[in-house]
């Protein structure tokens, strides 16, 4: 297979629904997720996304982690490898914490936990959506916010200069622009960072954010307004 990674917006998604309950996926899953405006497949087993892959693109892939033919998180390891871009989400009935551990490792953008509320299913998608996507950030009220610009690789500051974001800086604020004014915790940050979350120092994590402020400042001369909130993680406000 040729790796995918493509960031092409689309106002209708092309998501992947791979879910071997026939009943779960056809009358409930698609109805519900075509209506909330995702242009929505649904597939089987492994064996049919890998097939369809070969030929189409999808911005998302909703994933099963109990699938007949393969496991779940082993295909979302082998989809990460083929596309950085792709959005990830996998739903169990297991909501043990190592289960969770294991399947961020392997490249998942969110972890869900049966039964599914259809309403924050859908919510997840699109904000998994948003973020791979690197989708602009409205600006604030009065026009002159702080903007994640399109594919996510520089910030336009409320003077309207760019500063330039590497690969690191692009993941964390692209996550942060998405929940702006929520609390993000550490442990969600260093998951989008990499798949070694144990192995991650945290203090790498506090290091690339007092970078990103001084390069802010350096470039423009206005403070990024990225805050660190005790005991929890880093806020984004707005």
């Amino acid at each position: 297979m040729t790796p995918i990674d493509s960031e092409q917006e689309s106002s209708e998604p092309r998501l992947a629904i791979v879910e071997d309950d026939e009943e779960l996926r056809e009358k409930i899953m698609l109805p519900a997720l075509r209506h909330a405006g995702f242009d929505a497949v649904g597939l089987a087993n492994a064996l049919q996304l890998y097939r369809m892959w070969a030929s189409s693109h999808f911005d998302l892939v909703l994933l099963d982690v109990g699938l007949p033919d393969d496991d779940g998180v082993e295909i979302a390891r082998h989809l990460r490898e083929l596309s950085q871009s792709l959005g990830i989400v996998m739903y169990t009935g297991h909501g043990r914490s190592v289960d969770r551990i294991r399947a961020l490792r392997a490249g998942v953008d969110a972890y869900l936990v049966k039964p599914l509320d259809m309403d924050e299913l859908i919510e997840t998608l699109r904000n998994v959506r948003a973020r791979q996507a690197g989708r602009e950030m409205p600006d604030a009220p009065n026009g002159g916010g702080w903007a994640l610009r399109r594919h996510g690789w520089s910030l336009s500051t409320p003077s309207g200069a760019t500063v330039a974001l590497n690969h690191a800086e692009r993941q964390i604020m692209g996550l942060l622009a998405t929940r702006p004014n929520q609390p993000v915790s550490r442990e969600t940050l260093i998951a989008h960072l990499t798949s070694d979350v144990e192995g991650f120092d945290p203090h790498r994590l506090e290091m690339l954010v007092y970078r990103l402020r001084r390069k802010c400042i350096d470039v423009s001369g206005e403070a990024l307004p990225l805050k660190a909130v005790r005991g929890v993680g880093y806020l984004f406000e707005r």
